[in-house]
């Protein structure tokens, strides 16, 4: 199982971390690393880098970078870089980005569908080595050409959680990258919409939070307070609607803010929404949420003091499995 199984890595650790991580996960025999882009945290594309360089074999993904955020020459440029220097073991994840960053900063964000459309052709055709002139997907281009196309192109993954952005991953993409917050039942639900638009062979990655303790008891109060800040601002609706608790989850939320949402959810949702146990209860989840048709599960650690530890146990445990 641990072919199947990665981390994402970035977000909840200084960046001068991730080189010791990162050659922890490959040492332990997982099969991906994904650099996460949170604004303001760590840099996806300079994460995905720092990964690459420090490790030898494993496949090292963006999870994901927003389509609005670079013009799509530049992110041509930066991921055939990536793609020619270390061939066959980058992936690059692309994705909407979280409007309320993207306001932050000014930066316009209609018409996903047709930004991503547009951001995936123009990424392709640039690295085939043509050269770019008009409107792509809303983004101008104006006798763009790329002086090194990588001669093996990254593959395209897309995250998305609602229908039609699931849907075009299928029709355009070469793979599916799920949020954190994907239970079993949302990814039977994301793999049919994929295989219904054309991408029945279409590998899906189910990113998903990771706490792990001694018991499970635990690993659930540690992370409450992350689940309650996250779900309450109801940007998890697909995922929450999956397992039917999203009229549930409002109402907690708006009686008692995320506070009152950390410490009144039942531990179902927990179980759930997360990876969330002592090593053998994460192992059992991991192996359901692969069960319910992801081909990946890349776990998000939420315990940096931890972290080394809970890498190498969890590599044993899996590899036991």
């Amino acid at each position: 199982m641990s072919n199947r199984v990665g981390f994402v890595l970035g977000s909840t650790f200084h960046p001068s971390m991730l080189v010791p991580v990162a050659r922890a996960v490959e040492e332990h025999g997982f099969a991906s690393i994904w650099s996460t882009e949170d604004y303001f945290a760590t840099a996806g594309v300079a994460g995905a880098a720092t990964v690459l360089a420090a490790t030898e074999e494993i496949r090292v993904g963006t999870g994901v970078v927003s389509v609005y955020a670079r013009h799509p020459g530049l992110l041509a440029m930066e991921a055939g870089t990536l793609a020619s220097v270390h061939p066959g073991r980058f992936v690059l994840g692309i994705g909407v980005g979280g409007s309320w960053w993207l306001d932050q900063q000014g930066i316009e964000h209609r018409r996903p569908l047709g930004a991503v459309r547009g951001t995936v052709e123009a990424l392709r055709a640039l690295w085939a080595g043509e050269t770019l002139t008009g409107d792509h997907g809303g983004f101008t281009f104006e006798g763009i050409h790329l002086e090194y196309p990588p001669p093996e192109p990254p593959p395209i993954h897309l995250g998305a959680t609602g229908p039609k952005m699931t849907a075009l991953a299928g029709e355009i993409c070469d793979g599916l990258v799920l949020s954190v917050f994907s239970s079993p039942a949302f990814v039977r639900v994301e793999r049919d919409i994929v295989a219904a638009n054309g991408g029945a062979d279409t590998p899906i990655t189910t990113f998903a939070f990771l706490s792990v303790a001694e018991t499970t008891a635990e690993a659930r109060v540690r992370i409450r307070p992350l689940l309650g800040s996250f779900l309450a601002d109801g940007e998890s609706t697909a995922m929450t609607d999956a397992i039917g608790i999203t009229e549930e989850l409002r109402a907690l939320a708006r009686t008692g803010g995320p506070e009152g949402l950390a410490a009144d959810m039942p531990d179902e949702w927990i179980d759930q929404l997360s990876v969330c146990g002592d090593v053998d209860t994460c192992a059992g989840q991991i192996q359901a949420l692969l069960a319910a048709g992801s081909d990946e599960v890349a776990l998000a650690p939420i315990h940096v003091e931890s972290l080394l530890g809970d890498i190498k146990d969890l590599g044993t445990a899996i590899a036991a499995g």
